[in-house]
């Protein structure tokens, strides 16, 4: 990368961020100085809460007044960035926005601001420091930010600096969200959950991998961030992962060779966290007590299903204390820092317009000190995500072309490609109107849903060896589960097939 510009926003706790000014990295390359000054920002809405609901913010300060959001919307706001100002003056009503009335102070904010530049071999960066109290009627909350500003790389090296001294992490909501949340009692709605999906505004192949990614790594931290990580929460982390690692194998093409390397070793690893923990979930909550219900009581399998208790415990231990340490800080900062820089090459030709002998030319004559190549417009998009969804789609009908003689490693195959096909039909769903979509999405996710079964199968028969398998201590209760699991493996077939066939009879909507 050659080094472009970025801003990255870090939250730390208040009693830590003093600390911060006596960094050796800093201090040595700290010129000039610090530059400390007060800041108060009052944020307003109706008293029925006309602005919440729409998911904005207007604040003042000293004089000058801001409109911003609270949530993204479909338009690009990835992690670690400050919120996208809708509009900014001296006069609201000249917003050209409607906005309610009467205006009436809500929360606010009062602290103080400490602005330094630091110079390193990377480049220049500029560290604001700002550290105060939000204040509602009934309460203060005190709260600290760091919002690290300038070339890339330096940016990055700081904020990695900071978050192997104390504990600072990307911000799950902006200082207005926090604000008016203390206000109204209410907790900041998630930045994002569920599937990524592309809206009209991002128009190329960077910035959509980079929403995609950015839209993940919010449901990861989202989750993390929760005191209790049940069941749910590991399943939503986990699948955010695997939707992003997909993503990074659907887009790697579009770029300069390596150019997504760096986020494949982070995804790998959060994959090795939450994967096992996710699967002793399924075995003591899914599948263990549908044997139980079967067989009714016996405690030669009720001792078996409290030895997979303690071990889903075990898991789930060692995965709260690893979501609190510095390496899972410091592996999404870095993550958060590489989206949001978008240090890839200019994008290759669109699979869907192969090149011309002018583009290639153009293409092989870049140096790192070029611009980068103008970015692919609308059209381009959908033209790569009709390509990814045929290949992915014939990709799963050739997988299932015999399917009603497929043994178990052929349909776990299967299995496999179904999902990889669902991922990329959620991720460009915006881009193709019309109810084809969602049933196609529908009909993979039943067939994915049989095929799990294979699946949960196959992963209780591993756990089980983890308990001792059939010639260990509990050798009698992992025959029964055994057993079960192979009767249910041949009772799901013919759905499986059933199910495969009714997808298959969908046309492709993407052509």
């Amino acid at each position: 990368m050659d080094g472009g510009a970025i801003t990255l926003e870090l939250t730390v706790p208040p009693e830590t961020v003093a600390a911060i000014a006596r960094l050796k990295p800093l201090l040595s390359s700290r010129e000039g100085r610090v530059r400390n000054t007060p800041s108060r920002t009052v944020w307003h809405d109706s008293p029925d809460r006309g602005l919440l609901d729409r998911g904005l913010a207007l604040g003042e300060s000293r004089g000058v007044w801001r409109l911003e959001r609270l949530q993204p919307d479909a338009a690009p706001w990835l992690p670690g960035q400050p919120a996208p100002i809708l509009a900014e003056g001296p006069d609201p009503a000249a917003f050209g926005i409607a906005l309610p009335a009467p205006l009436a102070p809500l929360a606010a904010y009062e602290g103080r601001r400490a602005v330094s530049l630091h110079r390193q071999p990377s480049g220049c960066v500029t560290l604001a420091v700002e550290r105060g109290v939000l204040r509602a009627v009934t309460s203060d909350h005190p709260i600290a930010r760091v919002l690290l500003s300038g070339d890339a790389l330096a940016v990055r090296e700081m904020a990695l600096a900071i978050a192997t001294a104390m504990p600072a992490c990307l911000p799950l909501a902006s200082l207005p969200a926090l604000g008016i949340a203390q206000a109204t009692g209410l907790s900041p709605a998630p930045r994002r959950l569920g599937p990524p999906q592309l809206g009209p505004s991002i128009t190329s192949l960077s910035a959509a991998l980079a929403h995609i990614m950015g839209h993940l790594l919010d449901v990861v931290l989202h989750f993390a961030a929760r005191l209790d990580h049940g069941p749910e929460a590991v399943h939503q982390m986990r699948v955010a992962v695997r939707r992003a690692r997909s993503a990074v194998s659907m887009f790697q093409s579009c770029f300069a060779a390596d150019a997504l390397a760096p986020m494949r070793d982070p995804l790998r690893l959060l994959n090795a966290h939450f994967g096992p923990t996710r699967d002793w979930d399924v075995f003591t909550s899914q599948t263990l007590p549908i044997i139980a219900d079967a067989v009714g009581d016996d405690d030669r399998l009720g001792r078996l299903m409290a030895a997979a208790q303690r071990q889903r415990d075990t898991h789930h231990r060692n995965l709260d204390a690893w979501l609190n340490s510095a390496a899972f800080r410091l592996l999404v900062v870095d993550l958060a820092w590489f989206i949001a820089a978008g240090p890839w090459r200019p994008p290759r030709p669109s699979p869907a317009a192969p090149p011309t002998d002018t583009a290639l030319m153009e293409v092989h004559a870049q140096t790192d000190d070029e611009p980068a190549a103008p970015a692919p417009s609308m059209p381009d998009l959908r033209g790569f995500a009709a390509t990814v969804l045929q290949r992915r789609w014939r990709q799963l009908t050739a997988a299932g072309r015999d399917i009603e003689e497929s043994d178990i490693p052929a349909l776990h195959d299967l299995r496999l490609r179904a999902k990889r096909a669902r991922y990329a039909a959620e991720m460009f769903l915006a881009l193709y109107p019309g109810k084809a979509p969602q049933k196609f999405i529908r009909r993979l996710a039943d067939l994915q849903d049989c095929l799990g079964v294979l699946n949960d199968g196959a992963v209780a028969t591993h756990l089980l060896q983890a308990l001792g398998g059939p010639g260990g201590r509990h050798g009698y209760a992992a025959g029964l589960v055994t057993g079960f699991i192979v009767s249910r493996t041949a009772g799901i077939r013919p759905r499986i097939v059933e199910s495969y066939k009714k997808f298959q009879r969908q046309d492709p909507y993407w052509g």
